[in-house]
C-alpha cells in the first residue's frame, strides 16, 4: 500500500528531500547539489502545487510534486517497477484533478517530465501506455 505524504514542510521532511536530491542520478533542473540551506529555504517556499513523499509500507521511495502547468515531477528510486509507478500515478490523479488547459499556457492533463538520461524511466512510461509528447532543448545565448 502506498501513501502519499503532504510536504508541509518539516524538519524531517526537509532532511528526507535532500537525501533523495543528493542520491539523484538523473537531473533536469540542477547541475549542482545546492548546499543545504539553499535546498531548505526552497522547500519551506514550496513552489508547487502539490508536494508529496512517497511511501511503501514506511519505506520511503522517493517524492512527485504537481506544478501549476499541470507537469508531475517524478523523483523515485531507480528500482521502481511499472506497477508501482502506475499506482503512484493513480494515487496523485486521485488526490487531484489537472487544471483546466489554457491555449499556449497548459495542456488541460497531467504530464512527466523526464531526464534524457533516464532512459529506464521512460521504458517503463511507455509500457505503461503514456505517450511521449515533445521533446525540450535548452539554448543558451
Amino acid at each position: 500500500m502506498f501513501e502519499l505524504e503532504p510536504v508541509v514542510p518539516t524538519e524531517k521532511q526537509t532532511e528526507e528531500l535532500y537525501r533523495q536530491l543528493c542520491a539523484r542520478v538523473h537531473k533536469i533542473s540542477h547541475a549542482e547539489r545546492p548546499a543545504y540551506e539553499k535546498h531548505k529555504e526552497f522547500v519551506s517556499n514550496h513552489p508547487y502545487r502539490a508536494w508529496f513523499i512517497v511511501k511503501q509500507e514506511n519505506i520511503v521511495l522517493g517524492n512527485v510534486y504537481i506544478q501549476y502547468d499541470n507537469s508531475i515531477g517524478f523523483n523515485c528510486r531507480d528500482q521502481i517497477t511499472e506497477t508501482q509507478i502506475k499506482s503512484i500515478l493513480d494515487l496523485v490523479s486521485n488526490k487531484l484533478r489537472p487544471l483546466d488547459p489554457v491555449p499556449s499556457v497548459r495542456v488541460g492533463k497531467f504530464f512527466l517530465n523526464v531526464a534524457v538520461s533516464n532512459i529506464d524511466l521512460q521504458n517503463k512510461l511507455k509500457n505503461l501506455g503514456l505517450k511521449e509528447s515533445q521533446r525540450s532543448f535548452i539554448f543558451e545565448p
